[in-house]
């Protein structure tokens, strides 16, 4: 027995040894230049590979090294995807079936650039080229007359970057994700499989986490994403809107949560797609190159130079108020739902210690804003103003702030805060023609020689000599 034993283990390690000068001699890198006709072949596009080769890890493991996928006819520009090494290890006993299986595959440092055209189009395939390994699980193909069968146990990407372009947006915005690491499970074709990606957004540490369920395209089926979570902390909203030199832009620290689900992965649909709820809380929140209060009474037309007007008269303490640059918010904690290409806040709620802003609207996902508003100023300050500009008295509610409508609307960055001046107009004005009115009428009594014509006359008059 000790005998057969000894004759089974020499076997054995004949074997590993037969399979390793095999690994070590065989020079599969000589078969590169048919691989690359038929990738470039099949995805119609320009492919560069620097080598193949074998290894051991436990099981037979092909590595490529440098593969790069471009967009247009020759190999030049950024790439698609460009993989530093990608390595797949091939299980031995499912080969003598007739089956491919691979434990896994493991794509290190991958670059994958996503870009949005100034038509809204998103191209998408170099993360559909990242991930083809998962989609292709499942799916049979022929060596020659043999079919085989070809299946993945699991996918992974190590320390990746996501470029992402967006021409559509004004400026064009870049985005980049680093430290990216996610691992893709439960693979099987035409069923959902398991997906996870982290890492760092305008952060040197991951700060963004995502998850869900997605059912690949296929012929059949655009695919989809089912218990999708996304999360995102401590996030710098400088670094990823758009901006231009000197026009508004919103800062401070973001933080946020969404769960939904995308019922498409068309391309040509995909944020459209996107239904769920969430929340977003920002830490430290500045509208950076726009005073808010400042930009509304600026818009008084029926009361011209009022800002100028109110610079002069207020005390020193107010005027600041309307001097400077920036507006301070207080941190923000609101809820919203994502639906039609945007998020829709149903009670948004903006403050500082001089006004509040209570309202809904929504921010699309192509930067554009619609957010209808009430503005209240403070008491305080209110009658700050009232007192040094008399006719803003008619905006005052019984709490003593100054109240009006507005809109917050455009595309980012250039975004306009516009008072509803319909509403400006009848409270200032009617406020106005009531109290000349009032004055006409005293003075009546020692004029009864006055027509009405004429005493109508000269309240419309007076009035729109005030609008002017």
């Amino acid at each position: 027995m000790k005998h057969f034993l000894r004759v089974v283990v020499i076997i054995c390690l004949l074997a590993v040894a037969a399979v390793a000068i095999f690994l070590a001699t065989f020079d599969v890198d000589r078969y590169r230049p048919q691989l690359l006709a038929q990738l470039q072949q099949a995805l119609g596009r320009p492919v560069t590979l620097d080598r193949i080769s074998l290894g051991w890890r436990e099981g037979i493991a092909v590595q490529l090294q440098n593969l790069a996928i471009y967009e247009g006819p020759q190999a030049s520009g950024e790439p698609l995807i460009q993989i530093e090494s990608a390595h797949g290890v091939l299980e031995l006993m499912p080969l003598l079936s007739k089956r491919v299986h691979i434990a896994s595959i493991v794509l290190v440092h991958p670059r994958i650039l996503v870009a949005r055209d100034a038509q809204g189009n998103i191209n998408l395939m170099g993360l559909m080229a990242a991930a083809s390994p998962a989609a292709a699980s499942g799916q049979t193909g022929a060596v020659g007359d043999t079919p085989v069968s070809f299946e993945v146990a699991s996918l992974r990407i190590e320390d990746g970057t996501l470029h992402w372009i967006d021409a559509a947006s004004q400026p064009p915005l870049e985005l980049t994700i680093d430290k990216m690491d996610a691992a893709v499970k439960n693979l099987s074709r035409g069923k959902p499989m398991d997906v996870e990606v982290r890492g760092a957004l305008g952060s040197k540490t991951p700060n963004l986490r995502l998850s869900g369920r997605v059912t690949p395209p296929s012929d059949a089926s655009p695919g989809s994403c089912e218990r999708l979570k996304l999360t995102v902390d401590d996030l710098p909203l400088e670094q990823v809107l758009p901006s231009r030199p000197g026009a508004p832009q919103l800062q401070g620290r973001l933080a946020t949560i969404l769960e939904g689900s995308v019922s498409t992965l068309d391309p040509s649909q995909l944020t459209r797609a996107l239904e769920g709820r969430g929340t977003v809380k920002l830490a430290e929140p500045i509208v950076a190159n726009l005073n808010i209060l400042r930009e509304v009474f600026q818009r008084f037309s029926m009361l011209p130079g009022l800002v100028e007007r109110l610079q002069e008269r207020l005390p020193p303490e107010y005027q600041a108020k309307l001097t400077a640059n920036d507006t301070k918010l207080s941190p923000l904690d609101v809820s919203f739902d994502a639906a039609g290409g945007a998020l829709q806040f149903g009670d948004l709620r903006v403050s500082t210690g001089d006004f509040q802003l209570a309202g809904a609207g929504r921010v699309g996902l192509d930067g554009m804003i619609a957010i209808r508003a009430t503005l209240r100023i403070e008491p305080v300050l209110s009658a700050a103003l009232v007192k040094s500009v008399a006719e803003l008295q008619a905006l005052t509610n019984r709490d003593g702030e100054m109240e009006m409508p507005l809109t917050i609307q455009g595309q980012a960055p250039q975004v306009a805060v516009m008072p509803d001046m319909n509403y400006l107009a009848s409270k200032i004005l009617v406020t106005k023609a009531t109290d000349l009115l009032g004055e006409l009428l005293r003075k009546g009594s020692d004029q009864e020689s006055e027509s009405q014509e004429s005493l109508l006359g000269n309240i419309l008059q007076r009035a729109l000599q005030h609008e002017e």
